[in-house]
């Protein structure tokens, strides 16, 4: 069984993840969205709720991958008493990179803590550049092109989704 010193790799591998560009908000990157926000906080022990917006979204999406990282670690979840994810955006923009252009953005800064159920506090912390949301220069995921929200499998033909063929054979 794992010690509650696993919290540290939770903490590290959900920062990875929720911060890669596959987390996406209808199919463009999720944190372009969030800079608009001076402070998030998210509790990443509370149900994932569903809603429409950018932060309700990033609070979706942080519970889950927060639940998944401590899953594949074997770590319970009763041995965690707290865990929040604090997102911080400074006053000041800068130019960076984002993606292949250069534009003007925020290094974010994302606070990971967690409290183990014996009381010790575990941190990890990433900034990582973004750049507002702006559709004109950014690529949509196909992610979200094969699967809009409100489709089901049942409901599309492998021909519909991109990349996908169909498992009958045709001769050649």
């Amino acid at each position: 069984m794992p010690t509650r010193n696993a919290l540290r790799g939770v903490l590290a591998g959900f920062l990875g993840t929720f911060t890669s560009r596959n987390s996406d908000f209808d199919g463009y990157w999720l944190l372009g969205f969030l800079v608009k926000e001076r402070e998030i906080v998210i509790d990443l022990l509370a149900d994932p709720s569903d809603d429409s917006s950018p932060v309700s979204a990033a609070r979706h999406l942080a519970a889950v991958k927060f639940g998944e990282q401590l899953q594949k670690s074997g770590l319970p979840r009763s041995n965690v008493r707290t865990a929040t994810l604090r997102i911080e955006r400074p006053d000041d923009a800068q130019e960076g990179l984002a993606g292949n252009r250069w534009r003007s953005g925020f290094r974010l800064r994302f606070c990971a803590d967690a409290v183990a159920d014996n009381g010790r506090t575990y941190q990890r912390e990433a900034v990582v550049f973004v750049a507002p949301h702006d559709a004109r220069v950014e690529s949509r995921s196909t992610r979200a092109t094969a699967w809009k929200k409100g489709s089901t499998c049942s409901s599309r033909t492998p021909e519909q989704i991109p990349g996908v063929r169909s498992a009958r054979h045709h001769p050649g």
